[in-house]
């Protein structure tokens, strides 16, 4: 019988055992570390029957609305255990015999985002509560279930993990956000990391970015079509303004390469497509997570091509005014 941490599995018989894409694998494993394979001596990775069983349960968990970024680090038997968790509740939830008519039920805890979310046809349908504070919330003895919690705080506390977690144990929400104005970053992340499933939101935000993510939410929870692949959730910063882009384009280069021109006007392209992609309107859920989609794939393109014409502009030894 071979030992379980023996590296025996190629990249293309670990997509068949778990179902998930090479492409999909290697993010988990370079950007979250959630596996680490073996090597061959032509550099080939292989991987173990435990990285196989770890891999399996991370996509279940996933497709359950966890964020990789909170549960790639877990042992082996903690998240054997939460997917025992979830798969218990959602037998709870089954039982429920809530129509399709009803799935994408929202939840709010928080005056000023209730005041934001109303009156919009497309929300007022799948709220299902509205609290003033989460306190109101939990003081509740049977809170209304719901797919997503929407939370609003002026400050994150420590005690803040504790009513947090407790809220969306009872309200069974898969997905929760929580809109914050001051925090300690110590204590964000202590939240990030105890409440799966949980996305922050730094105050102020427009009425429009507020209602997109709630829309991004439900539609990562209920999709209609194939997942999209697998990108970064962060938006990168922009390295080059429009008018440094401006000047790239028009300089010439000591060996008359045009480089900085092609890459300038496809970073203006790129630049333009993401402003345009993080605009769109969202009439529904499905349309908020593909522009959402499309934001984020367009901003990790750009940023890899700024990093292009960084390299390129030390090598030519280009200098702007």
């Amino acid at each position: 019988m071979k030992d379980s941490n023996q590296g025996v599995y190629g990249i293309g018989a670990v997509v068949k055992r778990t179902g998930l894409a090479a492409p999909t694998i290697r993010i988990w494993e370079k950007r979250y570390g959630a596996v680490k394979p073996g090597r061959t001596e032509t550099n080939r990775r292989l991987y173990s029957g435990e990285d196989v069983t770890r891999l399996g349960l991370l996509r279940s968990l996933t497709e359950r609305g966890h964020s990789i970024r909170n549960i790639a680090n877990l042992e082996l038997p903690q998240l054997q255990k939460q997917l025992a968790e979830d798969e218990q509740a959602g037998a709870m939830v089954s039982g429920d015999s809530v129509s399709p008519s009803r799935r994408g039920r929202v939840l709010i805890a928080g005056k000023a985002a209730a005041t934001l979310l109303s009156g919009d046809e497309g929300l007022d349908s799948k709220i299902v509560g509205r609290f003033d504070t989460i306190t109101a919330l939990i003081q509740q003895e049977t809170p209304p279930t719901a797919d997503l919690l929407f939370i609003e705080a002026e400050t994150l506390h420590p005690e803040t993990v504790a009513s947090v977690r407790e809220v969306v144990n009872r309200t069974r929400a898969a997905r929760t956000i929580l809109l914050y104005r001051f925090s300690s970053s110590k204590t964000a992340t202590a939240l990030a990391r105890a409440i799966p499933g949980l996305k922050l939101l730094s105050a102020p935000l427009e009425s429009r970015q507020i209602r997109r993510e709630v829309l991004v939410q439900l539609g990562s929870l209920f999709p209609t079509s194939e997942n999209p692949p697998v990108v970064p959730e962060d938006i990168p910063e922009r390295i080059y303004t429009t008018d440094q882009l401006l000047k790239f384009a028009r300089i010439s280069t000591s060996v008359d390469c045009e480089c900085p021109q092609h890459l300038a006007g496809l970073l203006q392209g790129l630049a333009a497509f993401e402003k345009y992609s993080s605009e769109c309107e969202d009439r529904n859920p499905q349309d908020a997570a593909l522009h959402a989609f499309l934001h984020r794939a367009t901003a990790n393109v750009r940023r890899t091509m700024e990093d292009a014409l960084q390299h390129l502009v030390r090598v030519e030894g280009i200098e702007l005014d």
